[in-house]
């Protein structure tokens, strides 16, 4: 009886022994728990409003390069301009409900949901580019964006730019905020775009980018603020007389990945698709810079008169703005407003 019991504790231990082993044999290796199987497959959807002809979209497919090659194939992110995949609203709704993968979204759009993103949009906030940039990815810009991922489930890749907002009208050269006087603009639907251009005694009407060609075309609105790379690519100057450098926005457009998307790669991949997403970043900023001379210049032979303003003429624009950062100082916070000002 001994004896038996004494082989049938040997059996026992046997086979716990061969279960380990081959637990252990099926197990991920240590130290390699993120690596990703060679053969995984990822597509993604990447949406954004932009021509084909924008630097934007330019950077959005030499993002969509480098990480293919990088993951030697594995991940595929697909473009989809033109509005494709909706509005830039729509595009944000999307990233944050996981329906969309990922999109380029201005900074205004992404406010809607997510109110210290409307820090960016401040009228006159930026002194320069390099004020911007260094905003944008100093920490600043990183707290920002890791409260909007914390908060609506936005993840912040990198931040591209259509450059300082510029405003074009078919009515009159605009040198003075007075000469905003019975103009109809278009604006972003954006309640510190609105403010802005109510202060300056324009009449302001929200409309999404795609409508605006043809309301400016119509004669539905007289005017609108865009960046020179849209004004160009949209064809704006087709329909407007006149272009006034106002700089008093600073267009970031973010480049935005779906929290619960991305909670769904690899780690290995993520690391990728990150650095791929900050080197398409500084192409992208080089390139525009690069690019809005030989868009001015184009527009300026087809017709299109352009204002610069002196430096008397901006500060009365400036001027007109201190309403609108008392009003939305309040919303922002006064810290971060002192924390971008400050920024050197």
């Amino acid at each position: 009886m001994k004896k038996s019991r004494g082989t049938y504790f040997l059996i026992l231990v046997l086979i716990s022994m061969l279960l380990v082993g081959m637990t252990g044999c099926s197990g991920k290796p240590a130290g390699n728990e993120t690596k990703p199987p060679e053969n995984t497959k990822i597509t993604l959807k990447l949406g954004h409003p932009y021509d084909e002809k924008q630097p934007l979209h330019q950077a959005s497919v030499k993002f969509a390069e480098i990480v293919s090659q990088k993951t030697k194939g594995n991940v595929e992110i697909k473009i989809f301009p033109n509005n494709t995949l909706g509005s830039s609203r729509d595009l944000a709704e999307g990233v944050q409900l996981g329906t969309v993968d990922m999109a380029l979204i201005p900074t205004t759009n992404v406010a809607a949901f997510y109110k210290p993103i409307d820090i960016f949009y401040f009228p006159f906030i930026f002194r320069d580019k390099e004020h911007a940039y260094k905003v944008c990815d100093g920490p600043v810009g990183q707290k920002l964006f890791e409260g909007l991922r914390k908060e609506k489930g936005m993840r912040t890749l990198a931040v591209y730019e259509s450059g300082f907002r510029q405003i074009t009208n078919s009515k009159k050269p605009i040198r003075t905020p007075e000469d905003f006087s019975g103009i109809k603009m278009r604006v972003t639907d954006s309640p510190i775009n609105l403010a802005t251009f109510k202060a300056l005694g324009a009449n302001a009407t929200p409309m999404a980018l795609s409508e605006v060609f043809t309301a400016l075309q119509q004669g539905t609105v007289d005017g609108q603020d865009n960046p020179i790379g849209n004004v160009y690519s949209f064809r704006y100057y087709e329909v407007q007389k006149y272009l006034t450098l106002t700089g008093h926005q600073w267009a970031g457009i973010m480049v935005l990945v779906s929290e619960k998307v991305w909670s769904k790669i690899p780690a290995d991949y993520q690391k990728i698709i990150q650095d791929a997403a900050k080197e398409s970043e500084a192409w992208q900023r080089v390139e525009i810079n690069k690019k809005e001379g030989e868009f001015l210049d184009t527009m300026k032979k087809a017709g299109l008169q352009v204002i610069e303003l002196t430096p008397e003429e901006k500060a009365k624009f400036q001027e007109k703005m201190k309403a609108v950062w008392t009003e939305y100082q309040e919303k922002v916070g006064k810290e971060l407003v002192d924390s971008v000002v400050n920024t050197k």
